[in-house]
């Protein structure tokens, strides 16, 4: 067997199959290596902001390597002839290198023999990423204080803060917590702030996003109001201090895995979100200088490293005041970021609450995690049209309408349309289907990256993704969390496995096959599609009763006494 394990290698499905069943396995092994190593690191800012220590699979591809050491290992354990090994990554052949002398294995390992790079290198390397942070900040900065007089002084006393994110079209549009502001009482609303992070958003649209954050009529407490130029600086050298991050030895089936963690941190990947979280720390400790006194801080939890810092950030200067993470969002399986390790939590710089959308959410992040740490159960604000009229549309006898839901990554979206293509159902004049990109991700990146095989026929979907998944009679996607949205709102779902990676499930294992397909070939597509467009009217009739029973489960309503209690308030 010649065994491929680069990053976008597609595996034969018994290899994926085992893969996956290994990456479900690690976990908490995984774990104790990155809690093993940030014991040498606590202290250092720098660490928790990195990709190893997020343990984020979307951003590091620290737990992939790790898996695929097992997977070498179970193989030829198995009696299974691996003949070759190709890797794509200097640490990795140096890592499988050892692994095959240690256990005196036979197997060739092709892939790049690099030394890790020396500081000169890496210094003249990070130049280009330093000065254009330094001029995209400069200029946010500089918008921050143009529009400043605009917003009126905050009150300093007993402040609720929550965190989230803010780009094009959704600035002053609520996305993150819809309905929360409108159950405020006036009096709470005075000393109620937002906490905004600018996304996804070009240079020139700093000054108008932050006049609109700051003409809104809710509060938003900016940042950049606070921060200084040393901040600023502070969090910039950041890509220098990485340098000087040097992981001790960490044994992974007898040999040393501390040259990938090395690897990662100087591959220059995640800086913005490091410097984010950078800027959060400071934040916290100049609104402490500020005499800020905060009754509640709340984070838009995705464990990722700004998170991070803005938890540090406020457990380091405001360590009685309570804080609590909100993952606002269906988790998917192989997100391990999404459940603060032991030391996390030990040190602060993950919340110990985390509030989920779902009472199932909570029951399984509290069955999966230590006792150090709990879950709650808090309002869907994300959420909230499953409970309005219409939430379930009858829909119409005409062509059958397929909504195809892609994902962040574009690969993985690219992959999701393929599939299709090659099913030949994009000719079928029956069949109707609409694109729903991620909001990340430009339609003329697939467009390039589709090239000949782009359909005519793929419409793109202009409304909002409820009212799209309420006209269509079917949702195709990948990772995307939509999925389960979609199946209590009664439509059924393809989910479609790209066999690249690892494997990140939209839907809980508890929800019934008869509501879902996984899919890995555009036959399986095919047989899925069959299966749901023929369902007789008795068939759907069960499987939307079965919708209703996993919408109590896995979404909780939004109500005022659900809002009052997330925000720890009497009503």
């Amino acid at each position: 067997m010649e065994l491929d394990l680069r990053l976008n290698s597609t595996l034969k499905p018994v290899l994926f199959d085992l893969l996956k069943t290994i990456s479900h396995n690690k976990i908490d092994e995984f774990t104790l290596v990155i809690n093993g190593l940030t014991e040498s690191f606590s202290s250092n800012l720098d660490w928790w902001v990195e990709r190893p220590a997020s343990r984020n699979t979307l951003q590091s591809h620290l737990f992939y390597r790790f898996c695929c050491l097992h997977l070498v290992k179970n193989l030829i354990e198995s009696g299974t002839r691996v003949e070759k090994v190709i890797v794509d990554s200097p640490a990795m052949f140096s890592v499988i290198k050892e692994l095959r002398n240690k256990e005196d294995y036979d197997y060739e390992i092709e892939g790049p023999e690099d030394e890790l790079p020396h500081f000169h290198y890496y210094f003249w390397k990070l130049l280009n990423p330093f000065f254009g942070y330094l001029k995209r900040l400069l200029k946010q900065f500089s918008a921050a204080k143009k529009t400043k007089h605009l917003s009126p002084l905050p009150p300093k006393d007993g402040l609720i803060i929550i965190d989230q994110f803010v780009f094009p079209g959704f600035i002053s549009k609520e996305r993150y917590y819809n309905g929360l502001w409108d159950t405020l009482s006036s009096e709470q609303k005075e000393r109620f702030f937002f906490v905004p992070t600018l996304v996804m958003m070009k240079e020139e649209e700093f000054e108008t996003a932050y006049h609109e954050l700051r003409t809104s009529e809710r509060n938003f407490l900016i940042k950049e109001d606070y921060l200084t130029f040393s901040d600023l600086l502070f969090s910039l050298l950041h890509l220098l201090r990485v340098w000087f991050i040097k992981p001790l030895s960490q044994e992974v089936m007898g040999v040393d895995f501390s040259p990938l963690i090395r690897e990662e941190l100087l591959s220059g990947g995640g800086y913005d979100s490091a410097l984010e979280g950078l800027l959060n720390y400071r934040f916290a400790k100049r609104l402490k200088e500020e005499s800020f006194d905060l009754s509640l801080i709340i984070d838009w939890w995705e464990g990722q490293p700004l998170d991070k810092g803005w938890n540090l950030g406020f457990h380091t200067y405001f360590p009685d005041t309570p804080r609590k993470g909100y993952l606002g969002y269906a988790p998917r399986t192989m997100e391990l970021q999404l459940r603060p390790s032991e030391s996390e939590i030990q040190y602060g710089a993950a919340p110990v609450t985390i509030a989920t959308i779902g009472k199932n959410f909570s029951l399984e992040m509290n069955a999966t995690t230590n006792p150090h740490f709990q879950a709650e159960t808090a309002p869907a604000f994300r959420f909230g049209h499953l409970w309005e009229n219409g939430a379930v549309t009858k829909r119409g006898s005409g062509d059958y309408r397929i909504l195809m839901a892609l994902s962040i990554v574009v690969d993985e979206s690219v992959n999701i349309l393929e599939q299709v293509i090659d099913s030949g159902l994009v000719k079928s004049e029956e069949l109707e289907f609409i694109l729903k990109p991620h909001p990340t991700v430009q339609l003329e990146t697939l467009k390039e990256r589709l090239g000949d095989k782009w359909s005519s026929r793929f419409q793109v979907g202009e409304n909002p993704t409820p009212e799209e998944i309420r006209k269509s009679n079917l949702l195709i996607t990948g990772m995307s969390s939509v999925g389960l949205e979609a199946v209590v709102m009664g439509v059924p779902v393809i989910v479609v496995e790209t066999m690249r990676g690892l494997s990140y499930n939209p839907i809980p294992e508890s929800v019934p096959g008869k509501l879902w397909r996984s899919c890995r070939s555009s036959e399986e597509i095919l047989d899925a599609i069959d299966y749901f467009r023929n369902r007789t009217p008795d068939e759907v009739k069960e499987h939307q009763e079965l919708s209703a029973s996993i919408k109590n489960d896995y979404f909780e309503p939004v109500t005022k006494e659900g809002v009052y209690r997330f925000l720890e308030s009497e009503v």
